[in-house]
This record gives C-alpha cells, structure tokens and sequence, in this order.
C-alpha cells in the first residue's frame, strides 16, 4: 500500500472536534506539531493485509487480537480524522528513532475516545506496524541481534491487557506508553525483565544514562531468571551503545513497595527482588499518589469502572493467593498501594 498523505485542509482543532479528542490527546500532538509536518519524511505506508497478519503473529498477538486489526483497518480517505492523528503521530516516532528516554521523561500516547470505533482502537496497532520496518533497520544498522530484535518488539501482551481492561481488541483506549519506546528503539527484553535506555540529571548540570528495569506481567518473579536478565542487558548495552556508559540500573514499580513485606514471607521472590534495590526515601509530592488500580490489573487482569476501588468490587475478587490476600485487605484497613522508585550499580561489584 502506498503513503497517502493526510487532508491537508485539517487542523488539530478539526480534527479535536471530529473525534472528540481529550485535553491530553491534543496537547500530546499540539507539542508534537512540528515533527508531524515535517515534509522530509514520507507518511506511514500500511503493509497488506497477509504481512500484517504475519507480522502481528511473530509480535505475539492472539489470532482474535489480529482478525479485529485487519478489520479495522484505517483509511486516508474514509477516516480522515484518524489518518490525520495516525500520521502525525508517526512521523513524531520516526524523528525520535534511535533516541533513549530524556531526562524528563515521556508521556504516554494519548487515549483515544471509544467512540472512534474499531478503527480508532486499533490505530496505534496500525502506527505500530507502519513504523516497525524502520526499528528493525535501526537494530539491524546496530548490529543488534535479529532473536534480540523481535524478543523486545512483541505487541500481543499489550493487546491482551488492552482487552483485558476496555473489554475492546485494540491497543488505543488507554494511554500507551511502552509501545512508543519499542518505536523509539529504547526498550529490549532479556528473559524475565525488559529494559530501556534513559538520561539522568546527578544534579549541578552533570548528565548521564540508567537503564530502566521493567516487570512483565508474565509469571514468577524467578530470582535466578532475574540474575540471567540482569547479567544480559549489562553485557547487551555495554556492547551495543558503547556511547551511552550506563551508571545504575533504576525501578519504578509497585513492585518495590516495602508494605508488602509486611503480607509476604522473607524468601518470596518479590521480597528478594525489593532487596537488590536501594529504594529511595518516599515523598510525598511525588508518591503519594496511589498504585491501586495498578496492582488490581497486574494482580487480578481487573479494572475498576470508576476512580475508587470500591467495596463491592475488593468483596468479588478472588483470594486464591498470598498477594491477592494481601491486596484486599490492605485496602480494606483504608491503606493504599504505591510505586516506589529503587536503583542499582550496573556493574557488578
């Protein structure tokens, strides 16, 4: 299929207006305006349906997950709105290419409203397919290991969340944020953990990189695999971005909250993967906000319908577990859950 560039005639504001955008969506292409009209760069170039369908298999996505994108299947002239967004949103992922996370962070892609239709929540798989032939030959200008490659660019655990949480196949009904790191050809995955690339301030002006650790939903929290993971990517970003010296590996996760010492057992895998970490000191102004709803869909594969985990719903999940135990009644005794940020050297002493 060939590049059809978006209607020209548009703006963001007719485009807010025609799909209802949230304030988050359109200051999120607002401050990428200028990456989206750049003229050096082609717009996205949709692969056919049998590439899609293959490319989304060896992406890890469930043969429900790949019927739906082929049939929601965007088009520059029937959904001209979505196109507008889809290009613009792809061309910001082409001039970032090749860049690790700044220092400030990044914010997730913007939720689309789910009255934009099957189309609208399967945009993003679309952008994602449209922008992944560019990663590969990033990787592959690196030297990067084609098993590498693809082990860090699977899509199908974000499209099963997706449907987990919405109850819709798609990838766009949610604030995205790791799909774009993928894009950005930040994040790769070794056995049990992922990991991306980042810039650090140590303060006083002075710069320099961490490499982020990134929990996949996907079973134990193995101490051994974790050893196995951890030893990968020390030897895979000393050797591939020799460029980037890496100074401690960081951890953003619920994962690192102390409490739940207080429900597991010394030796359980998630006690032992807190004690690698130096855990920083909780503030207030930057902790305080609650992980709930995190634990719930990581815990459970749950969301709950409105801002408050509600009674009702913490008296109809299942208990069949230590840590689900330990989730319902932490917040029955009017507690909440939080993420913590922890680090460690990335050498090895």
């Amino acid at each position: 299929m060939t590049s059809t560039p978006p209607d020209v005639s548009r703006d963001l504001a007719m485009v807010r207006d025609e799909l209802g955008l949230s304030p988050e969506a359109v200051r999120w292409l607002s401050e990428r305006e200028h990456a989206g009209s750049q003229a050096g760069e082609d717009g996205p170039v949709l692969p056919d349906d049998d590439t899609a369908d293959r490319l989304l298999t060896r992406l890890g996505a469930d043969p429900r997950d790949r019927a739906d994108t082929l049939a929601a299947r965007p088009d520059p002239q029937r959904h001209q709105a979505l196109w507008w967004v889809l290009d613009r949103m792809y061309r910001h992922q082409v001039s970032v290419l090749g860049e690790c996370l700044p220092i400030e962070g990044l914010p997730g892609w913007p939720a689309l409203p789910a009255s934009t239709g099957p189309v609208g929540a399967h945009l993003y798989v679309w952008l994602y397919l449209a922008a992944l032939p560019k990663v590969l030959a990033y990787h592959a200008g690196r030297g990067i290991p084609e098993e590498v490659s693809w082990a860090s660019l699977g899509v199908g655990q974000g499209m099963r969340a997706h449907r987990t949480i919405t109850g819709h196949s798609g990838l766009s009904l949610f604030s995205s944020w790791t799909p774009q790191v993928h894009l950005r050809g930040a994040q790769f995955s070794f056995g049990r953990l992922d990991f991306n690339r980042g810039a650090v301030s140590f303060g006083n002006g002075a710069c320099g990189y961490a490499v982020a650790v990134h929990i996949p939903a996907t079973g134990r929290l193995d101490a051994d695999a974790c050893d196995r993971s951890l030893a990968e990517a020390r030897d895979f970003f000393g050797r591939y971005f020799p460029e980037e010296p890496v100074a401690f590996f960081t951890c953003r996760s619920w994962l690192l909250d102390p409490q739940l010492g207080e429900y597991l057992p010394p030796a359980a895998n998630i006690v032992r993967f807190q004690q690698r970490f130096h855990v920083l000191p909780f503030l207030r102004e930057t902790d305080e906000g609650d992980a709930d709803h995190v634990v719930l869909g990581y815990v459970f594969e749950r969301s709950a319908p409105g801002p408050e985990v509600t009674a009702d719903l913490l008296d109809d999940l299942p208990q069949n577990s230590t840590l689900q135990r330990a989730y319902v009644a932490h917040l029955r005794a009017g507690r909440h859950w939080h993420e913590r940020t922890g680090w460690l050297p990335f050498h090895e002493a």
